[in-house]
């Protein structure tokens, strides 16, 4: 893959269903009732139930992985911000972007999208070579 200033490469996720959801909150300690109790999350602020950030989030680090290699976590910064929610079912789309690219250092900006438009998370990755 070239990582060339203005380039643009794309990932997808798998759309989590609900038993994908509960597993891996027994893993990463994420069981909140928004997360794993449909009933409780109907009733709540966000109408249902909502997949957890990390497991979105799940691309951008295999693509990081991917990129820069098994140890890329040493030298690799991602900030993400959050503006939505997913929910089972929705498949979410990645869009990375090569905004600069040095000798010392790559800088990717990323969109995680749904299929009507809307971004559910927006960032940075910075990744630096020394």
């Amino acid at each position: 893959m070239k990582l060339a200033e203005g380039n643009v490469f794309r990932s997808s996720l798998r759309p989590a269903t609900q038993e994908n959801i509960n597993r891996f909150g027994n893993l990463h300690g994420t069981t909140g009732k928004t997360h794993t109790d449909p009933e409780y999350a109907r009733q709540s602020a966000f109408g249902g139930v909502i997949v957890q950030g990390a497991l979105v989030m799940a691309p951008i680090f295999d693509i990081c992985t991917e990129l820069f290699g098994s140890a890329s976590s040493e030298r690799t910064e991602i900030e993400a911000k959050f503006v939505s929610f997913t929910r089972p079912g929705d498949a979410v789309s990645v869009q990375f972007d090569v905004v600069k690219h040095s000798a010392e250092s790559i800088e990717l900006s990323y969109s995680c999208t749904l299929p009507d438009g809307k971004k559910v998370v927006i960032g940075t990755i910075t990744h630096h070579y020394v």
